[in-house]
C-alpha cells in the first residue's frame, strides 16, 4: 500500500512550484521576517491539520430535496464547510503576522500561498483517501465520488482564491 503523503509532502510541492515560478529575492532582514512568518504559519497550520485529524465524523447534511446525502457525498460536504472556516482563518494568521512584524503583506504573500494550496491539496487527499470509509458500501471511488472531489476542490480554490486576493 502507498505511503500516504503528510502536510509537509504537500507544502514542500507548493514551494516547489512558486519558487519555480520565481519569486522576489529577499533582503537579509527580509529574511529574517520571512522565517519567522513561515514558522508562525507553519504553527498554524500543525494546529489546524491535527484539529481536522481529530475530526472522526462529518454531519450528515441533506440536498436542495431535503434528502440525506450519500456517505462519501457528506464526507466531502464537511471537508468543505472545514475549508470554508479554516482557510480565512490561516489568511487571518497571515495578516496578523505581518502587522506583528510591521510589514506589509508584500513580499511575503508566497508564504500563506503556498500553506493554502498544501492545505486545499491535504483536503482533498483525506476526501480521496478517508471517504471511503465512511461508506461501507463502496471498495474505490466511482463516477459520484469523483465528481464530489473534483466539486470539492473547486469550492476550496474558490475559497483560497477569494481568501488571497484580499491581501
Amino acid at each position: 500500500m502507498a505511503e500516504q503523503a503528510s502536510i509537509i509532502d504537500f507544502l514542500s510541492a507548493s514551494l516547489q512550484g512558486l519558487e519555480a515560478s520565481g519569486r522576489t529575492v529577499l533582503s537579509p532582514v527580509q529574511q529574517e521576517v520571512s522565517d519567522r512568518l513561515a514558522a508562525a504559519l507553519d504553527a498554524e497550520l500543525d494546529d489546524m491539520v491535527h484539529e481536522l485529524e481529530r475530526v472522526a465524523s462529518c454531519q450528515q447534511d441533506e440536498d436542495s430535496s431535503g434528502e440525506p446525502l450519500p456517505p462519501f457525498v457528506a464526507f466531502c460536504m464537511g471537508l468543505r464547510t472545514i475549508g470554508d472556516s479554516l482557510l480565512p482563518h490561516l489568511v487571518e494568521a497571515f495578516r496578523e503576522g505581518c502587522a506583528r512584524e510591521g510589514v506589509p503583506n508584500q513580499p511575503f504573500d508566497w508564504l500563506i500561498r503556498a500553506r493554502t494550496d498544501a492545505f486545499v491539496a491535504y483536503l482533498l487527499q483525506i476526501a480521496q483517501v478517508h471517504g471511503l470509509a465512511f461508506d461501507d458500501t463502496l471498495t474505490r471511488m466511482g463516477k459520484d465520488e469523483q465528481i464530489a472531489v473534483a466539486n470539492l476542490g473547486a469550492h476550496l480554490r474558490g475559497v483560497m482564491q477569494k481568501e488571497l486576493d484580499t491581501l
